[in-house]
């Protein structure tokens, strides 16, 4: 059923994800989570300035190139091995681009299927020790895919928060 779900969901979208204005049938939701890692609130920023290795801890990726067009090296090409049912995967590539900030970084990611995603990662020191990471993700996808696209990002970036934080209190 998800995969009967999910291939017509992404039939829908291919139609509608022309570089037109967003359709009608887009859905736009947000999923937030938060970490507390023990470690420096500059630990952790450090970790998530590190672009290709923050892709890289993402468990669906399975491939990342950073663009030689973009001047400021903060653009990479990614492929993610999106799970369907019974061990099936499906693979996407999408741009996404990093800016750093003081308090973390800013990601937008252009897939396919007119899905677009919006991460915000902050920083912040934690009254009692260490720091809290705060993630929040925008995601724009047809209201058929929405719920799918959803899930899978919740469930990779929680998975994501996880090895990072690890990393981390590992090396401090």
């Amino acid at each position: 059923m998800r995969f009967q779900l999910a291939s017509f969901a992404l039939a829908l979208a291919y139609a509608s994800a022309s570089p037109v204005p967003r359709s009608i049938f887009d859905h736009t939701s947000t999923v937030s989570s938060t970490k507390h890692i023990n470690a420096s609130v500059d630990a952790v920023i450090a970790k998530l300035h590190d672009f290709q290795a923050m892709i890289n801890l993402n468990p669906l990726v399975t491939s990342s190139v950073q663009e030689p067009s973009d001047p400021t090296g903060n653009t990479y090409t990614v492929t993610d091995s999106v799970p369907l049912f019974l061990g099936l995967t499906f693979p996407t590539t999408y741009n996404a681009v990093f800016t750093a900030l003081p308090d973390g970084m800013d990601t937008n990611n252009t897939a396919s299927a007119g899905v677009k995603l919006h991460n915000e990662w902050r920083a912040v020191a934690n009254p009692s020790g260490g720091t809290d990471l705060t993630e929040t993700d925008t995601i724009t996808a047809n209201f058929l895919l929405s719920p799918f696209v959803s899930s899978e990002l919740e469930t990779s970036h929680n998975q994501l928060m996880d090895t990072l934080a690890a990393q981390i209190q590992g090396s401090a």
